[in-house]
């Protein structure tokens, strides 16, 4: 193993995260007992494991039932244009409506993490090329940006092929 490989793993260990090595069997089996538990924790996996999930929580009743969407063409080019998120891939989220008529989607979601995070953080995780990142039991607060208010309603989900939410608590409810 070359000793670099280890030197990364001992500083994401250094700075209190766990790193956790087993086969793709256990990985994903992990992932699923985090969300069913309904702890939030985030997961780096590979490609194979983070499909491997998806599989398990979206099953085409859930899809069906959820309503997540594609992002619309419309809605992607407001995406690049105004966040500068030049390549979001497929990604689907549901869309929450405020009692102020606006409508929190994919771009209120983005813009929301850019404002959170900060940009640089958001268009990392789109550039992830050999893994995907996946957040169980996500505590989003959505908030619209028209009015400030903290959007009640069936909760906000997310997904696409390097970056995606799963929620116990939105699985519950269907």
């Amino acid at each position: 193993m070359d000793q670099s490989f280890l030197t990364h793993i001992e500083a994401v260990a250094a700075s209190g995260k766990a790193t956790i090595a087993a086969d793709d069997h256990n990985i994903v089996e992990i992932v699923k007992n985090t969300i069913t538990s309904g702890r939030t924790a985030s997961f780096y996996l590979t490609h194979e494991q983070a499909r491997a999930v998806k599989a398990w929580y979206w099953t085409p009743d859930r899809i069906k039932a959820s309503g997540i969407k594609v992002v619309s063409g419309e809605e992607r080019a407001r995406i690049e244009s105004t966040l500068g998120i030049d390549d979001i891939g497929s990604f689907r989220s549901t869309r929450i409506e405020c009692e102020c008529g606006n409508v929190y989607g994919a771009f209120e979601f983005l813009q929301q993490g850019i404002r959170e995070h900060g940009a640089d953080v958001v268009r990392s995780v789109f550039a992830l090329k050999e893994s995907s990142f996946l957040r169980a039991n996500p505590h989003l607060l959505a908030i619209c940006p028209n009015c400030d208010q903290l959007l009640r309603g069936d909760g906000f989900e997310y997904d696409c092929d390097g970056y995606g939410g799963c929620c116990y608590e939105e699985q519950r409810k269907l």
